[in-house]
């Protein structure tokens, strides 16, 4: 298929739908969600533990092949945490697992299969801790995670820093930094005088997110009809 056939009115009832389910049975297994949340395919967003809370306008899209987890595993004296702020996106795929505390600041993004963790999970000589060691992980605003990163216990990442795809990061990066490799190091510095746009301009209040969400769909679908979708179901032709 090389465009969408649905027509407005279809997308609307499926989004109504996706919305329900995520208030219905997703939500409650979070500490806070805030609201404007676009959930796409809620189903397959999993989240596990206790003190898991997200700002305004977060954006998930998950699909059946490439799940997207939020998992805390601490013993209850411990505490852990994952904290997640406003307008973040995280595309398919992307593991966020905490037994101490993770930290995600505004407007940040998150391509497909990354993770950030902040233990091993096991230790070197003890692979049977219940209670594995871990180090907080902290990412500043609008920090940029590339395809299939990984970032590890006890980094801290500045405002506006890039991580290289499949980067392993294993130390702290500082603010507009570009980073790759494994281990992660410093390729290029951002100009921190040119002027940054983030997600959190565009859509950190909920209203200005449904609009640009609303208008987005109604311009991409415009001209479509229930008729010509059925038609390219059925009967799909070159260019559909």
């Amino acid at each position: 298929m090389r465009r969408d056939h649905r027509p407005y009115w279809m997308h609307a009832a499926w989004e109504s739908f996706e919305n329900a389910w995520a208030r219905h049975f997703l939500a409650p297994h979070f500490e806070q969600l805030g609201p404007a949340a676009k959930l796409t395919q809620p189903w397959h967003i999993e989240a596990f533990g206790p003190n898991i809370s997200i700002g305004t306008a977060l954006h998930i899209v998950a699909t059946a092949d490439q799940k997207v987890r939020l998992t805390v595993w601490s013993p209850a004296d411990q505490g852990g945490k994952i904290e997640i702020g406003d307008a973040v996106f995280i595309a398919p795929g992307t593991r966020i697992q905490a037994t101490r505390s993770i930290s995600i600041g505004h407007a940040c993004l998150f391509a497909a299969n990354t993770t950030v963790t902040d233990s091993d999970w096991h230790g070197l000589y003890n692979r049977v801790d219940p209670a594995p060691e871990g180090r907080p992980v902290i990412l500043g605003n609008n920090v940029w995670v590339g395809d299939g990163a990984f970032i590890g216990k006890g980094v801290t990442i500045g405002d506006n820093a890039v991580i290289g795809a499949r980067s392993v990061v294993t130390r702290d990066v500082p603010p507009y930094a570009v980073v790759a490799g494994a281990p992660a190091r410093i390729v290029k510095m951002l100009d921190e005088n040119t002027p940054m746009q983030t997600r959190l301009d565009l859509v950190g209040e909920s209203r200005k997110l449904s609009g640009f969400m609303d208008n987005a769909y109604r311009k991409a679908l415009k001209g479509n009809s229930t008729l010509g979708w059925l038609r390219s179901k059925l009967f799909p032709r070159r260019g559909d």
